[in-house]
């Protein structure tokens, strides 16, 4: 078993017994095979791969999104994530749904910034201790000293503007843990310069983070269909304020790959990610590229920037028999392809 799960939870599975409340909530665990180890009463994911194996128990406990889920839990464990003001947001969040003295435990990675993370929390948490480290990670305990009673993801929103040429500017929401937060990445910000218009036809942002890339496309030519499709709820939440700020709409998609459901699309866009968590993570990038063919219309076409050192310029010639450059600098390249043939 232990192969199957991430260091944090095999440190989790060892030291079972200092975990004393009976209804857990589980926030944003990697795995799940550790979970029979502890009293889980419902889990609150970000990341819609990893909470797959949790929703597919069809419980109404198990939720994505970028809100915590209503239930009766007594006490969290917390996947320690690695932007600081993410954890912010999720322990207050936590704050409304637990009532007070509620245990509160982290756990991560050593590399992950934990240690350190006493002196991130404050109000309305208590001290942290540390009750075990192995397998390079660190368990710590905290105590939830006034609940609150309401939650607004809002307060976390961070609003930005891009002058997108003959329009008004591009007004774009972002929230903690949202890629480039709190605007917009020089990758990206390449990409746009260098996509032409596209009049018709339906768009996948691919990764979409706050949605810039659909966004932008949509402002230019309304009559595009343009879907939305990201691992992190976080994104998600960004992205449809984004569009609401725009007066656009658009189809958001909760999944981690180009899964056989999704339909084709005339035109793909992306700034594919290469991490997952703390950990350098190229099989995102690998899987989107062997499968963005497929998901494509006769004559469809490939837009991406990625970052120069990446090998995605042999992975799109392998799947689509060619691979155009269009611009680089010392970090970034922009390649485009397009499916010929049937």
């Amino acid at each position: 078993m232990k192969k199957l799960l991430s260091a944090p939870s095999q440190l989790i599975v060892r030291q079972a017994q200092h975990l004393t409340g009976q209804a857990i909530l589980a926030v944003n665990p990697p795995d799940a095979a550790w979970r029979d180890a502890v009293p889980v009463a419902g889990s609150w994911h970000l990341h819609a791969g990893w909470a797959k194996p949790w929703l597919q128990a069809q419980q109404s406990a198990h939720h994505f999104g970028a809100t915590p889920p209503q239930g009766s839990f007594d006490s969290a464990l917390l996947w320690l994530p690695k932007e600081k003001k993410l954890t912010d947001y999720l322990l207050a969040a936590l704050a409304s749904v637990l009532p007070k003295d509620a245990p509160v435990w982290l756990v991560g990675e050593n590399r992950s910034g934990i240690k350190s993370i006493h002196k991130q929390i404050s109000a309305p948490y208590g001290g942290v201790t540390k009750v075990a480290n192995g397998h390079h990670s660190t368990l710590l305990a905290t105590q939830l000293l006034t609940p609150t009673t309401a939650f607004q993801s809002s307060a976390y929103r961070v609003d930005s503007e891009l002058s997108q040429p003959g329009l008004t500017p591009l007004k774009l929401a972002s929230y903690p843990g949202v890629f480039a937060f709190p605007a917009i990445d020089a990758g990206s910000q390449m990409l746009l310069e260098h996509l032409p218009v596209f009049t018709q036809g339906a768009v996948l942002d691919f990764a979409c983070g706050h949605g810039v890339l659909g966004a932008w496309l949509q402002r230019q030519s309304p009559d595009l269909d343009v879907s939305y499709l990201d691992v992190s709820a976080m994104a998600l939440a960004a992205c449809r304020d984004t569009l609401n700020e725009n007066g656009l709409t658009g189809t958001l998609i909760a999944e981690d790959a180009l899964v056989n459901t999704l339909p084709k699309y005339d035109i793909i866009v992306s700034h594919p990610p290469f991490h997952t968590g703390q950990a350098t993570d190229y099989s995102i990038g690998q899987q989107f590229l062997r499968d963005a063919k497929t998901h494509l219309n006769r004559n469809g076409e490939l837009w991406l920037v990625a970052n120069r050192f990446l090998p995605w310029p042999e992975l799109i010639e392998a799947s689509f028999g060619h691979c155009h450059r269009i611009a680089q600098d010392n970090k970034f390249a922009v390649y485009h392809a397009k499916r010929r043939g049937n």
